[in-house]
């Protein structure tokens, strides 16, 4: 929940800037923060990853790889847990490739029994003037398949009507 709290309440740049001297110095925080130390210093995870923009916490990750021989995805895997850790990661994994995250959700949203509305409609809703192409892309070539034909299959009457205008019909 903090974590969330502090991501909805803090004003970010996202512009293309990256200043190489504090992603460094970012990375290595997180290191002290998390691996170097017994338990996880929360509140340095939130700030940095709470106060990124987008193309700064990429190049966090990219210098804690460089710099550690580890993802940051698998140090926030083996030193976090929970809704804690789910929001991190999905933090980290927007910031690097939004359409491959938000291609997984919509087929996370369908695979199986049941098919997740709420998912569904808060990703097309959200993306379809941002990214959908994009996210339609990377859904195709991640799962061999049509996004639209996946909604055709597991939505009906004006549901499936209405997604698939948001989401529209092929690549």
């Amino acid at each position: 929940m903090q974590i969330l709290l502090a991501y909805l309440g803090v004003p970010r740049n996202e512009g293309p800037e990256v200043d190489p001297s504090a992603v460094t110095n970012d990375a290595r925080e997180l290191y002290r923060a998390g691996e170097k130390r017994v338990g996880t210093d929360e509140r340095a995870f939130i700030r940095i990853f709470t106060e990124s923009s987008r193309a700064h916490l990429v190049s966090i990750a990219n210098a804690y790889q460089h710099m550690y021989a580890r993802s940051l995805e698998k140090t926030l895997k083996s030193e976090t847990t929970g809704n804690f850790q789910f929001g991190l990661l999905t933090i980290l994994r927007c910031a690097d490739t939004p359409a491959k995250y938000f291609a997984k959700v919509l087929h996370k949203a369908m695979k199986g029994l049941g098919t997740s509305n709420a998912a569904l409609i808060r990703v097309a809703v959200t993306r379809t003037e941002v990214d959908m192409k994009y996210i339609k892309a990377e859904y195709h070539n991640k799962y061999k398949g049509s996004l639209a034909e996946a909604i055709h299959s597991e939505t009906s009457g004006n549901y499936r009507t209405f997604l698939l205008s948001l989401v529209g019909r092929d690549r």
